[in-house]
């Protein structure tokens, strides 16, 4: 059975390597210039830089993609659901704190990049605010189950109600921009991961545990299956890029970094030379970050 898996496995690549989804220009490492291994990186929207959390401790630090200057940002936040505003200068981010029975809350900050000032937007909560940023630069926040809408964008736009996209206890969960919540859940109870809005506003696209990787639309129908793929992140609103990896139990032996279309076309960007996680793609969809398990950067840029 193994031997045939493994057969089925190698054809499917093989296949999915011939597919086109993007046409790649270049995949290079970035040459950090400190002493930093990064987990988990959230590429700008312009796709110059990248906020990363690091494996050495909680920290994010930005890091300049064609340079590799590094620089903290702050001591204490988290790339989970990381969102910048559409003009990449401030960050919206959770930050953890341990209470005395050691219960961990987390709260809903901002940050600008450029000054350095900081702003609480949710008070600590066990399970922390649910929150998105539209293309427009709306910050729509759900705390305490109290939704609101403000514009963040300079330019005089009224703000824009957008969705928010949560996994709670397992559930999907989507707070429209009426304020309304639900536990959407498409294919019914299950263990969901991953979850995010495109940022058109009207798919969502998740990982099922013990299924797959899906998109679907905002309110869970046309329930698409775009196979076995890890840290979906939007590559724009018509793909998504993410990884397939394997593991032997106790780390990762191989992993390719992947985009697919919404019909599930799938096609393989990297080869088995590099251990491709957690990729991230700019607004334009025109750069990708990932990680490896080492702790370096790279950026693919697609034509």
């Amino acid at each position: 059975m193994k031997k045939f898996l493994l057969t089925m496995a190698i054809a499917t690549a093989t296949l999915a390597s011939a597919a086109q989804v993007v046409e790649v220009q270049s995949i290079t490492r970035v040459p950090l210039q400190a002493d930093i291994h990064v987990n988990t990186p959230c590429i700008s929207p312009d796709g110059t830089f990248a906020i990363v959390s690091t494996n050495d401790d909680s920290s994010l630090c930005r890091i300049d993609l064609a340079t590799g200057a590094v620089s903290t940002v702050t001591d204490n936040g988290s790339t989970l659901r990381l969102a910048f505003t559409p003009d990449g200068s401030s960050i919206i981010f959770r930050r953890a704190t341990v209470a005395n029975d050691h219960r961990r809350f987390y709260s809903v900050e901002s940050l600008d990049l450029n000054g350095g000032a900081t702003r609480c937007l949710a008070a600590p909560a066990r399970h922390g605010a649910g929150f998105s940023i539209s293309p427009r630069g709306t910050l729509s926040l759900n705390a305490d189950g109290r939704y609101r809408a403000r514009a963040l964008n300079p330019d005089g736009l009224a703000a824009e109600p957008y969705a928010i996209v949560n996994i709670h206890y397992g559930h999907l969960e989507v707070t429209y921009p009426d304020g309304s919540t639900v536990n959407l859940d498409p294919q019914g109870r299950g263990s969901y991961l991953w979850a995010s809005l495109s940022p058109d506003g009207k798919h969502i696209t998740y990982f099922l545990v013990g299924h797959g990787c899906y998109v679907c639309n905002l309110d869970g129908s046309d329930v698409r299956s775009l196979g076995y793929i890890h840290a979906p992140a939007w590559l724009g609103n018509d793909a998504i890029v993410g990884c397939q990896d394997y593991d032997n139990g106790m780390y990762i032996t191989s992993s390719s970094i992947v985009a697919a279309d919404l019909d599930g076309t799938i096609q393989t960007l990297t080869d088995e030379s590099i251990i491709g996680i957690n990729p991230s793609a700019s607004a334009d969809a025109k750069v990708i970050t990932f990680s490896d398990p080492t702790g370096a950067l790279y950026v693919i840029n697609l034509k």
